[in-house]
């Protein structure tokens, strides 16, 4: 353990390869971080690589360019100034409002743009969610998410809605789920029913239980909602959910209208910016055009018109255009994470504890192994997430531009990014729900502080294990989309992955038929090898939940009870591991883009191997076992002492991997993780500014006397 207290300002960093080199000249995007003195400094002058090239590696300059402007306008702005203290509910609510309002208005990034680059769109959305995910989800389903629904699900006799939003002049909410029905969408009760003599839709909710709830911005903001109803035509038949625009509010005096019930849902776990609300509806009318009608229209004498045939196939078509909000979410959970690690080991690198007996000196926790092994895999783990949610966001995008230009979208690629995203977002929200809450634990009790973050970060990113579909029942769909291709044998995987996440199990049955062939540590840690194991992982689950379906289906089970029975151990496991490899495969994808010569392939390398190494290894060992793939090698003490040789060779790296994801200390708003690393000034300024730090509480009478206190008795 070197400790050195060498100033080193006058030294180029080992990694900085040029410090003048001109694509770095943005010095908000690229700051001079190794002339910053403090305890961070020793190990931004070990690293090996250029941290500022690896910023532009997790995300191209032109998203940083965008981030910077959102950032640059807020920390200008004193509307946006921090506050040290919890504030109302209705302050919340109001602050995030007026925030979101002043954001779009600023028009940094457009509608306009967004259809020309949906990845940027995302992009900007990320920068919002650094500073307060609140403002982000006001914006995103008001002003992006309602216009897009319409746009994409509507035709143009909607499309004067698209531009009143944008001139905000009505802001829009998403109503799907239901108090007693959010997964289950079939069984939702709102229903609206066509009226020839008015030439209306009326809607109605038969009972509390089907009141459209946790409708974002619905409770104190929204104008308008995207409302799913099932549609119902003079004849008494049931047509399945529509999407409808309802209005909600009067836009001159912000008052329900007559038939409209609106509440508010009150204070949550975290989010509390966002107005989360329910609505019901009684005999409502809505004029015909409202009726979003790409998939299915009513003519004026009430007949049901479409072109779809398959009912399922065309409500498939109407949730298409949710797809967007999984992706988000791995993005958005992506931001949480990378928030925390960077809290982590900034706090870890300058924090020192203990040293060698007689001895005056103290080492930072960063280098004692226990602390390493609490962070340096989350690290790799967020550097894996950043990567594929950068690649989802990518392929939804060229999805959404085909859909906006009216150019076909395979139905191939529609169902796997349906599957992957049913996978990936469920998997991001627990990896970044792991990681935050070891960065807590590693801050010890200084992480327990709420200026520290961590703990709003591990409430932010809560929801996302819920919305967009409760995990546990989302991931389902990935595990339909696997089993469904192999009950039409293996060489079905190939023609049913355009976007080339399940294209491997074409050759199933050789994978399966794979062994652990390492005996060397280099070799179990070579990222090639490790996606050999992820394969044989992905492909043994699949054919073993397989043959469970048809074992249970050989016994007269109902297709219900056999996907119910085929869950735990199987169809569960199967779609985990599914998000795993794709994700350590996206990974693996862009580090073979890269120079093989450079210093940024390599630290990244290692990182792949930590993060594939202890995957394997805390998660999938059984199934290796289990499925023989393992036999008589000592393939734990292999990965664990490859994990052992890693951890002290990127501890060295650890701050300047997380100074190429960083925000500005601006955003990053936590005194354990400010770029310069002086924790206890930081802490102290925070502190010191926290209201009624040294004030006597109104009530320290109640301390004083406390006679008010003894028993009646003796009174």
């Amino acid at each position: 353990m070197s400790q050195s207290t060498q100033n080193f300002s006058s030294q180029q960093p080992k990694g900085m390869k040029d410090l003048n080199d001109p694509r770095f000249a943005r010095k908000d995007i690229f700051p001079d971080l190794h002339l910053l003195d403090g305890p961070l400094q020793q190990y931004r002058y070990k690293a090996t690589f250029d941290w500022r090239q690896m910023r532009l590696i997790t995300d191209p300059l032109p998203v940083w360019e965008v981030k910077y402007k959102v950032w640059d306008f807020m920390q200008k702005n004193p509307l946006f100034g921090r506050s040290h203290e919890t504030l109302p509910l209705d302050e919340q609510r109001k602050i995030a409002t007026k925030r979101a309002f002043s954001i779009f208005n600023e028009k940094i990034f457009s509608i306009e743009q967004y259809l020309e680059t949906p990845e940027l769109g995302q992009k900007f959305s990320t920068a919002i969610t650094a500073f307060d995910p609140s403002i982000s989800v006001k914006i995103g389903i008001g002003f992006g998410m309602f216009p897009n629904v319409i746009m994409s699900l509507g035709n143009e006799r909607v499309q004067d809605l698209v531009m009143e939003n944008q001139r905000m002049e009505n802001i829009g909410c998403f109503a799907l789920t239901e108090i007693s029905h959010g997964s289950d969408s079939q069984r939702m009760k709102t229903t609206a029913t066509y009226d020839p003599s008015t030439k209306s839709f009326v809607l109605n909710t038969p009972n509390f239980e089907a009141a459209k709830c946790w409708v974002g911005n619905l409770g104190k903001t929204a104008t308008h909602a995207i409302v799913y109803a099932q549609l119902y035509t003079p004849d008494g038949k049931c047509h399945g959910l529509n999407a409808f625009v309802v209005p909600l509010r009067d836009k001159k005096t912000h008052m329900a209208f007559p038939g409209v019930t609106i509440g508010d849902l009150g204070e949550k776990i975290s989010l509390n910016g966002v107005d989360n609300g329910f609505v019901l509806f009684s005999n409502y009318k809505i004029p015909k055009e409202y009726l979003l009608s790409k998939t299915g229209d009513v003519d004026d004498e009430g007949n049901f018109i479409t072109q779809y045939k398959d009912p399922k196939k065309r409500m498939g078509l109407s949730f298409a255009a949710l797809s967007g909000g999984r992706v988000g979410i791995c993005e958005l959970a992506t931001t949480y994470g990378i928030t925390a690690i960077i809290i982590a080991i900034r706090y870890s690198a300058s924090r020192k504890q203990f040293g060698p007996d007689n001895s005056n000196i103290e080492y930072p926790v960063l280098e004692y192994q226990t602390q390493q092994y609490r962070l340096i895999p989350h690290l790799a783990s967020i550097y894996a997430v950043r990567f594929f949610s950068n690649w989802i966001g990518r392929e939804y995008g060229k999805m959404t531009l085909k859909g906006f230009t009216g150019e076909k979208v395979s139905v191939e690629s529609g169902m796997e990014m349906h599957a992957i995203s049913s996978a990936g977002k469920p998997v991001s929200g627990w990896i970044v729900r792991d990681c935050i809450q070891d960065c807590r634990e590693a801050c010890g009790g200084h992480g327990y502080l709420k200026c520290a973050r961590l703990g709003d970060l591990r409430n932010d990113n809560d929801p996302n294990l819920t919305y967009e579909g409760e995990n546990n029942v989302l991931i389902q769909q990935a595990s339909n989309f696997l089993i469904a291709i192999r009950a039409k044998g293996w060489n079905s995987f190939e023609n049913a992955s355009p976007l080339g996440t399940v294209a491997f199990l074409k050759d199933g049955e050789a994978i399966l038929r794979s062994k652990w062939n390492w005996s060397k540590i280099e070799c179990v840690m070579k990222p090639e090898n490790q996606l050999t194991i992820m394969n044989f992982i992905v492909a043994y689950l699949l054919e073993k939940t397989f043959n469970r379906t048809k074992s249970l289906q050989s016994q007269g089970q109902s297709s219900f009870d056999v996907r119910n029975n085929s869950q735990v151990f199987h169809a569960n496991c199967l779609a985990i591991a599914y998000g795993h490899r794709q994700i350590y495969s996206t990974f693996l994808n862009e580090i073979q883009n890269l120079p093989n010569s450079s210093s940024e392939r390599e630290i990244l390398t290692k990182l792949l191997s930590m993060f594939g190494a202890n995957l394997i290894l805390t998660t999938y060992m059984n199934v290796l076992y289990e499925g023989s793939f393992i036999t008589n090698v000592h393939a734990n003490e292999l990965l664990q002492t490859g994990i052992l040789q890693l951890l002290p060779v990127i501890k060295d790296e650890a701050v300047a991997l997380v100074d190429a994801i960083a925000p500005p200390d601006f955003i990053v708003n936590s005194p354990l993780g400010m770029s310069d690393g002086e924790v206890y000034k930081h802490l102290e300024n925070f502190m010191y500014q926290t209201p009624d730090t040294f004030t006597r509480p109104s009530w320290w009478k109640d301390v004083v006397y406390k006679e008010n206190y003894l028993p009646t008795s003796k009174l």
